[in-house]
């Protein structure tokens, strides 16, 4: 399903290789621009040369010097008609893939991530790296499937052109012409070298610079309580400045290409005048194909020009690929990814004990210590149990083992309804377990769609859940109610009212066994009091195991296991 051997090159042959059609289209489209553009000046300097009485070639030559005109004229037009058709046509074809391939690599993002252990989430690939691949990393990237293809194509097949059209015209003035190219390129070449190495820097930086404004962001409450507003803000003005001297860097770097392909330019005009006028001169050079070889090297500044925007995309896209690449070929959580077993599988054990573990050992990766030592839990079905422990006894570690998001056990197996956690797809344990973990995740997007999620839910069981959790007062209040627009993590309510929309969700579910870690932390003892009663009416048939400090909290279990 998925690859892990990505590489810049293989990502990049793979998009061609899926949409052959638009790169062919596009080759053939920049072949007709190419060579319209190169036809022009020499249809021009044999216009010229008729006017001086000149012979054209034979395949211009008419009955009388008007017609020959006339039909000069007409493959004139008509090399600008085609020129127009081609420029129309690669921009349809293949530099309309920078934008298809930036949907495919952003997207690609986002299909592997969500397959990603959490540990890895929480250390190496956070919001911010994520981020900033899917932007700035996707943005510098996604040319390199478009339009910086057809800038290369464009040096091939102009500049080729050209110079076969200059070589037919005069070979010594052609290979003089030629003559900066070699030079030319070893300094592109070494500064090409410096400018991915500059540009890996600034985006290197980029990501640690999302990573901390997005705790900035996230703890903007805290810096309230704490007075450490200040202290963040420049912890980020200096974060940015730093960026800012990196990006600036790499972008001074950039423009070092331009006054190179300027000496190129500069270089085929002196040739031009000090060989060709003397040719003129001498009679050995027509004023027609000094024309022509005049706008000839004009022409040869475009590939000439574009050979450095070519050469730094690439650099750029080369690396930004490699961080795609990077992302693309980590390894994922195995039971996320694997099918859905059969029905039959799920149902053989509906009356065996609903949850079952025995003899787990865990730890977290990269830590010796374990959280867990050869334990042994079950819970039956319908049964409430209360967690309780000291801080770090491994309280919400047992609910992410409990709710089969902590998979990578030492030792010891972990069962639901008689089955072994791999018996079942990922989709079909969250179908049936609910989580509320200790800090609320809420999307910035209404409270109905926080609700709901991905499940259809009328508006009057939304209000319903919202009661049960005693949030459908505080809802009420708000501009909108349930259309009211919440901030990222809902930054803009309170941590009571954060966790109670949260629980909210949880029910709308109808789990069969619903996990609570902490989730009543933030609420005063009068509305826990009213969400106990309410939910112990709500959950006749649910299994409900909660982590709580309070004891308040646990008073409505049937059991309670003390950890550490």
């Amino acid at each position: 399903m998925f690859r892990r051997d990505w590489t810049p090159f293989s990502l990049w042959w793979h998009h061609i290789k899926v949409h052959p059609i638009s790169y062919f289209g596009g080759v053939v489209a920049l072949v007709t621009t190419a060579l319209s553009q190169v036809i022009h000046p020499r249809l021009l300097g044999f216009a010229i040369d008729h006017f001086n009485g000149i012979a054209l070639p034979s395949f211009l030559v008419m009955e009388t010097k008007e017609r020959s005109f006339y039909l000069l004229f007409g493959f004139y037009l008509f090399s600008h008609f085609t020129l127009l058709l081609g420029r129309i046509g690669w921009r349809v074809t293949m530099a309309r893939q920078t934008h298809i391939a930036g949907n495919w690599l952003r997207g690609m993002i986002w299909r592997h991530a969500r397959y990603f252990p959490r540990y890895q989430l929480n250390s190496k690939y956070t919001p911010g790296v994520l981020i900033n691949a899917s932007t700035s990393d996707v943005n510098a990237s996604r040319f390199v499937f478009g339009f910086t293809l057809v800038g290369l194509f464009d040096v091939l097949f102009l500049g080729i052109m050209t110079l076969a059209m200059m070589w037919s015209i005069d070979r010594q003035m052609t290979l003089w012409s030629m003559a900066i190219i070699p030079p030319l390129g070893w300094a592109m070449r070494s500064l090409a070298k410096l400018e991915i190495v500059r540009y890996t820097q600034a985006q290197e930086y980029l990501s640690t610079f999302n990573q901390q404004s997005s705790q900035a962001v996230s703890t903007i409450k805290l810096q309230r309580m704490t007075q450490t507003g200040s202290y963040w803000e420049q912890k980020l003005v200096t974060a940015a400045y730093e960026y800012r001297l990196k990006r600036l860097l790499a972008i001074f770097t950039e423009f070092r290409f331009f006054p190179l392909m300027g000496v190129g330019v500069i270089g085929s005009y002196l040739i031009l005048f000090f060989i060709g006028i003397n040719k003129v001169f001498a009679g050995t050079l027509s004023v027609g194909e000094f024309v022509a070889m005049q706008s000839l090297v004009f022409l040869l500044q475009d590939p000439i020009i574009e050979l450095g925007f070519v050469i730094s995309d690439i650099q750029s896209s080369k690396a930004s690929l490699q961080r795609l690449c990077d992302i693309y070929n980590q390894p994922m959580e195995q039971h996320l990814l694997d099918a859905q077993p059969s029905s039959s599988q799920t149902t053989a054990s509906q009356e065996c004990k609903l949850l079952s573990i025995k003899g787990v050992s865990f730890s977290y990766p990269k830590c010796d210590s374990l959280i867990f030592n050869q334990f042994s839990f079950e819970v039956n079905q319908r049964e409430r149990v209360g967690i309780k422990g000291r801080i770090g006894s491994g309280k919400s570690t047992l609910v992410d083992i409990l709710g089969g998001l902590e998979r990578d056990l030492k030792e010891g197996t972990v069962s639901y309804r008689g089955l072994p956690f791999d018996a079942y797809s990922h989709h079909q344990l969250r179908q049936e377990i609910s989580i509320v973990t200790q800090r609320p995740l809420l999307f910035a997007d209404s409270i109905r769609n926080n609700i709901m999620l991905d499940q259809p839910i009328s508006d009057e069981l939304i209000w319903h859940y919202l009661h049960v959790a005693g949030v459908d007062q505080d809802v009420s209040e708000f501009e909108g109610q349930l259309d009211c627009q919440l901030g990222e993590w809902g930054i803009n309510l309170s941590g009571g009212q954060k966790q109670r929309l949260t629980i909210a969700r949880a029910l709308a579910r109808k789990p069969k066994l619903l996990l609570l870690d902490d989730a009543l932390s933030a609420v005063d003892t009068a509305t826990e009091e009213h969400i106990l009663q309410a939910m112990d009416r709500e959950l006749k048939e649910s299994t409900v195991i909660w982590v709580a400090h309070r004891a308040s909290t646990l008073k409505y279990c049937d059991r309670i296991v003390e950890l550490g």
